[in-house]
């Protein structure tokens, strides 16, 4: 070999040698070459956090690594700014998976990650049930297809009679049930306007008793304790001790409608939203101009984790929001609108959407701030019932069936229907972990879907 052959090698030697280092101490320090911009980026990453240890995490098709079996997490570095594929499995489970952008010097979360089981199964709990109440901490007033009243706690296995068929009749068309703050009262209307107050403690001498005071004159009766129903009369606002049987005139300004929270009392007068500290009888005006009403609808106020909400016939919610002082149409529906609390969300769901509100400011994965509405999803077919599972997951009853769905609107979001088609409600046991379904007469347990 000659000098100039030998320089030559060692040349492009000593050159692939200082470009490999560089390369090396490139990535090292969180650069990668992208090919199609010709040039060196800097990387980026993903951490993944699963309620389950020990999930295989696959990034573009391509096996990464496991959770931890101890904290569930897992950190994939040096990954190319780029939209990237999130796979994440485990045997028995269903899978999660969602394109998710990756951008330099910065770390995607997917930080919520329930995988739920494939084999979820339902057995009875409660038979032949005609109607359910839910009282909450998951205690509920059946009615029986025999017309008996039954007290059931699912956490304490407690089931007992609170009227038999007998005494029922006096209150078979029920339209309407309203627990008191302590559970231990419920306030009946019957489709005939005709109010009844049913003691729900066990061996009470009388269990039953006619509210002569509330008559077809009044609206919205509710709680206001556990002994004082507030309702509205003729436009008045009223109070009613349920054990001295004494009516106190609220309001005697013209009221639409009404809601109590903590100390404030806030009325619709002549479409003006008016907030009233029960205590020191301080009055302020929360809304600049009235509302427009519509002539012959039903208009009514209702507090929801402290925000006021005005409804129109049962079917569209406005929002008041406090920056503008007026009422924000949030959501409508040709239906009833239902919706759950969970903590700091609130989901809603109008017959065939689902929204959710926040109660406070989200930086992941959603990026907003407290009081935004969120659009979630629609379905041709009706939404029977809907409840919050965690604080990132929900179960619904789409067209009789089970749905299981994150929120986390990047991407696609990951749902699972479990088998059956009949259910018409739900609820979740956060005890126990489980679904509480109403399956064609009869209440429902399935196996626990978290661990």
């Amino acid at each position: 070999m000659n000098k100039n052959i030998k320089f030559v090698f060692v040349s492009i030697l000593t050159l692939g040698f200082i470009v490999v280092t560089a390369l090396v101490l490139l990535n090292a320090q969180g650069y990668n070459l992208d090919f199609g911009k010709r040039k060196f980026v800097e990387t980026g990453g993903v951490y993944i956090k699963t309620l389950q240890s020990e999930a295989s995490v696959f990034i573009d098709d391509k096996y990464v690594d496991i959770t931890s079996p101890f904290s569930r997490d897992l950190l994939i570095q040096k990954l190319h700014p780029a939209i990237h594929n999130i796979k994440i499995k485990k045997d028995g489970y269903f899978s999660w998976e969602k394109d998710l952008e990756v951008e330099e010097q910065l770390v995607t979360k997917a930080q919520n990650v329930i995988l739920f089981p494939e084999n979820i199964s339902f057995s009875p709990i409660l038979k032949d049930v005609k109607n359910v109440f839910e009282i909450g901490d998951f205690k509920f007033l059946i009615q029986t297809t025999a017309d008996k009243l039954v007290f059931f706690d699912v956490i304490n296995d407690i089931n007992r009679d609170v009227l038999s068929a007998e005494e029922f009749k006096a209150i078979k068309k029920v339209k309407k049930v309203e627990f008191s703050p302590d559970q231990q009262k419920a306030l009946i209307t019957l489709t005939d306007s005709k109010y009844y107050i049913l003691s729900m403690i066990e061996g009470a001498t009388e269990k039953l008793k006619l509210i002569t005071a509330l008559d077809k004159t009044i609206q919205y009766p509710e709680f206001n304790g556990n002994n004082n129903i507030y309702y509205l009369s003729k436009n008045k606002l009223y109070s009613l001790n349920l054990t001295t049987n004494k009516k106190d005139l609220i309001k005697e300004e013209s009221v639409t409608g009404f809601a109590l929270h903590g100390d404030g009392l806030y009325t619709l007068e002549n479409g003006i939203l008016v907030r009233t500290n029960v205590y020191i009888k301080t009055k302020e005006v929360l809304t600049k101009n009235p509302f427009p009403f519509k002539k012959d609808a039903d208009y009514r106020l209702k507090t929801i984790e402290g925000r006021i909400f005005m409804i129109e016939n049962d079917k569209v919610y406005y929002f008041y929001n406090n920056p503008t002082k007026s009422f924000v149409k949030v959501i409508e529906s040709s239906s009833e609108v239902k919706y759950r609390i969970w903590s700091d969300k609130i989901i809603f769901t109008n017959g065939n959407e689902i929204w959710l509100m926040l109660l406070k400011d989200f930086e992941s994965p959603f990026f907003k701030k407290a009081d935004s509405f969120i659009f979630l999803s629609r379905f041709s077919e009706k939404i029977n019932d809907i409840v919050w599972v965690d604080d990132d997951y929900f179960s619904a009853i789409i067209g009789g069936k089970i749905r299981i769905s994150e929120i986390d609107i990047r991407d696609r979001i990951n749902f699972f229907e479990l088998s059956g088609s009949k259910y018409s409600s739900i609820w979740f046991n956060k005890v126990q972990k489980v679904l509480i379904v109403l399956n064609d007469g009869q209440l429902l347990k399935s196996s626990q879907i978290l661990p």
